[in-house]
């Protein structure tokens, strides 16, 4: 596989897309947020009426971070010398003078709240499209539960990309929870590309259920289990992951015996091109009669994405020490061989370049 993007050397992301900017309650009334998005500083805060803005991170005065500065109504001003900037990156105020300079702008980000996420537009605003922020619905469904995360990680986006679209990583990675050799050795695999995403099914049938799955879908029999990774290019996911009694018809397309079942919606957001503002929640409709059990499950679904980021830091590492160490391709690659090919396009079609139909360090084992 290659490991184009993933040693430092020339980042490159797809700017026309939304991008996971922080949780609807990170961003507090009064509070600017400052985050790192495709290596670009933004600005986050509220309005008065609580809609979201995104500036530019950067007083046109001297640099210092609008983010270090003071929420003052519906404008933001800086912390060094009080200029202050309006919700359109227009500086409308600096003590002192009268005249403000019409090159005192910052630039202004499309940016939407939505299923508890703040979402900004990185790239020409005139092609933001509300249409293709990726939705998260049960993060607001009434009757279910979230347990969330946003983690800071030293790792290239790509490398949590390839790990959401193979999950046959679970049966060695996640033993003691989600895993079971199975989904390694036996699972049933199908990928398709569209335009703008890859979609791939696992299942494994008639198998011993894991121990979270044991425990919380209360199995005493072998159940018929799937995992159904979505991924919308560049950056997010949903993951359904479920199971039911074995041989009663989930496969086939029903909900089956005793089904169980839990969502995982994840946000990807490159900072740099070492590391990632990394958004992940799971929901679920069970366990609202049952706060202790629910906490455990929460507490089982950290240990396993604490897990993950434990594999993309250690993955990183390696990279940046042998960046030209050659690697091969298995049969589980598909998924992540598509969502690279899908970027790559992605990323050239906004440089109006193409990319060739075939290309040997995509070609799977």
């Amino acid at each position: 596989m290659s490991t184009a993007n993933l040693n430092g050397a020339g980042a490159q992301f797809v700017r026309n897309a939304w991008y996971a900017a922080a949780w609807s309650d990170e961003l507090v009334a009064g509070q600017p947020l400052g985050c790192t998005m495709l290596q670009e500083p933004v600005v986050l805060y509220r309005r008065t009426d609580g809609v979201p803005v995104a500036l530019e991170d950067r007083c046109v005065h001297r640099s210092l971070p609008l983010s270090l500065g003071r929420v003052r109504g519906d404008v933001i001003e800086c912390g060094y010398h009080g200029l202050q900037y309006d919700c359109a990156g227009a500086c409308v105020r600096i003590p002192g003078q009268q005249t403000i300079p019409a090159a005192a702008r910052v630039r202004t980000y499309p940016v939407i709240e939505q299923d508890c996420v703040i979402w900004v537009w990185m790239g020409n605003a005139s092609k933001a499209d509300a249409a293709k922020i990726m939705s998260f619905p049960w993060m607001t469904k009434l009757g279910w539960q979230q347990t969330k995360l946003h983690a800071h990680i030293e790792c290239n986006y790509q490398l949590i990309i390839d790990n959401l679209l193979d999950l046959s990583h679970l049966a060695f990675v996640h033993a003691t929870t989600v895993g079971s050799i199975e989904l390694a050795d036996d699972a049933l695999v199908h990928t398709e590309r569209s335009d703008d995403g890859v979609w791939t099914s696992r299942w494994t049938l008639n198998v011993p259920p894991a121990k979270t799955y044991a425990q919380f879908g209360r199995y005493d029999c072998n159940v018929d289990r799937w995992q159904v990774s979505d991924f919308r290019a560049p950056c997010t996911f949903v993951i359904r992951n479920g199971s039911a009694k074995a041989g009663t018809g989930a496969y086939e397309g029903g909900r089956g015996e005793q089904p169980w079942e839990f969502i995982v919606c994840h946000g990807i957001t490159p900072e740099t091109d070492r590391t990632t503002n990394y958004f992940w929640a799971v929901t679920h409709d069970f366990g609202a009669d049952d706060p202790v059990g629910t906490a455990e499950f929460h507490r089982q679904s950290h240990q396993v994405i604490g897990e993950d980021i434990a594999v993309f830091t250690a993955q990183q590492r390696m990279l940046n020490l042998k960046p030209d160490a050659p690697l091969i391709n298995i049969r589980y690659d598909g998924g992540p061989i598509q969502a690279r090919r899908l970027i790559d396009r992605l990323i050239a079609a906004e440089h109006g370049e193409s990319v060739p139909a075939t290309d040997d360090a995509y070609v799977a084992a």
